[in-house]
């Protein structure tokens, strides 16, 4: 006899065992529901089959890697119509699609679908295009973007609920014609490794391999992409030039890598450092050594974008300097838990003076720690995230 239990049908471009964030989050996500008993699918690109730790896998067959602009144009337009087709031929009444935002379009892509064959549809929204791309090149872009804000608009108002990261960018969506009772604020997780403290000796351990071991390390861990803010980080690093104990470390990569490591080496930076992306089995070490922060975002893009590194900042028990916009949702968030500091883009030399007064104070920067781990606590576990998506779920008619 054939299943006919509801089931949960995600929709993503990237899934396990990419490392990508959104594969990251959604393969959490999706074994999460199913070791509660949830009947959970997932469709992504590449040729991995399923099931795996109870989740079963369609795979679309394209590729997740690209080259250029066509290139990938080509091969979101190629997976979002085989998202269409699986959707259609897996969807059926009772069952809950969830579409996410890799490729941009891909709720507008997937929702007429889905509610065709009787399912119910949520995006889980984790960026907001085409306003990115707007934001990006200016008004150039303004003209063409218009038709795609409207089939996205239009997805987004017909859509069951829809989910997004934070309250900034769920006001986004209320301006945009979404009714109040449909939109919900489930915040992305720190990952699950980040759970349990790392050993002391670990974390020591860590800042000898890097030869900073006696350094005050003020890290940037996670994508150096293009919505992020260096040129204030940039500054303040040359205005402390001269302060040897003090050290900016970049982990990671992204598309600012290396115009980010070219201009510190131009302007001979030597207190900046770069190291490669760091993987979840030794992620609570790498950012448990350093001693505080940064997270930075570009104030074009406050209410398009959360970045999701904050959560793992603060599951580490450090505090965090965010650079971005002084009104916007993380340095609202940092002021009401203690456990922080927000600094306006170009004031590099209050980053600086922060940095020094950190530095100097190692009894306040545990107090801030502590606070922070307790923002973590309250705010970015996963099981917290996880309850939250079951309680969505169960609203839409779907149960485990």
């Amino acid at each position: 006899m054939s299943d006919t239990r509801p089931r949960v049908i995600f929709v993503n471009r990237v899934y396990w065992p990419s490392q990508a964030a959104t594969a990251q989050l959604l393969t959490d996500l999706a074994e999460g529901l199913a070791a509660r008993g949830w009947t959970v699918h997932v469709i992504a690109a590449g040729s991995d089959p399923g099931p795996r730790n109870g989740v079963t896998i369609h795979r679309t067959g394209a590729g997740e890697k690209h080259g250029g602009l066509l290139s990938r144009t080509l091969n979101y337009r190629r997976f979002g119509r085989r998202a269409r087709e699986l959707v259609a031929a897996l969807a059926r009444p009772g069952d809950v699609v969830v579409p996410m935002t890799d490729p941009p379009m891909l709720g507008a892509e997937v929702t007429a679908t889905g509610q065709a064959a009787g399912a119910r549809v949520i995006p889980w929204i984790q960026d907001i295009y085409p306003e990115i791309l707007t934001a990006h090149l200016g008004a150039i872009s303004a003209l063409p973007a218009w038709p795609l804000r409207l089939r996205r608009d239009t997805a987004w108002r017909a859509a069951d609920r829809c989910v997004t990261l934070g309250s900034d960018m769920a006001v986004r969506l209320l301006a945009r014609g979404v009714p109040g009772d449909r939109v919900s604020i489930v915040p992305n997780w720190a990952p699950r490794e980040l759970q349990a403290r790392p050993d002391d000796f670990d974390v020591t351990a860590r800042r000898i391999t890097w030869k900073l071991a006696d350094k005050f390390i003020v890290a940037y861990s996670g994508n150096l992409g293009r919505v992020h803010e260096f040129r204030t980080v940039l500054d303040a690093a040359e205005l402390l030039r001269e302060r040897t104990g003090i050290i900016f470390q970049f982990v990671g990569t992204g598309a600012q890598f290396d115009e980010l490591r070219a201009t510190a080496a131009k302007r001979r930076l030597h207190n900046i450092r770069f190291r490669p992306p760091e993987p979840r089995e030794t992620l609570a070490a790498s950012l448990a050594a350093a001693d505080a922060h940064l997270v930075t975002l570009k104030p074009a893009f406050a209410d398009l974008v959360y970045p999701s590194k904050l959560a793992g900042v603060l599951a580490a028990g450090r505090p965090a300097l965010f650079v971005g916009p002084a009104g916007g949702e993380i340095a609202r968030l940092l002021a009401a838990e203690g456990c922080g500091q927000a600094v306006a883009p170009g004031e590099a030399g209050l980053l600086a003076e922060i940095v020094t007064q950190w530095q100097g104070a190692p009894g306040r920067r545990v107090q801030l720690g502590r606070q922070a781990r307790a923002a973590y606590e309250k705010h970015f576990t996963f099981g917290g995230s996880l309850a939250r998506w079951e309680e969505i779920l169960r609203a839409a008619g779907a149960a485990p």
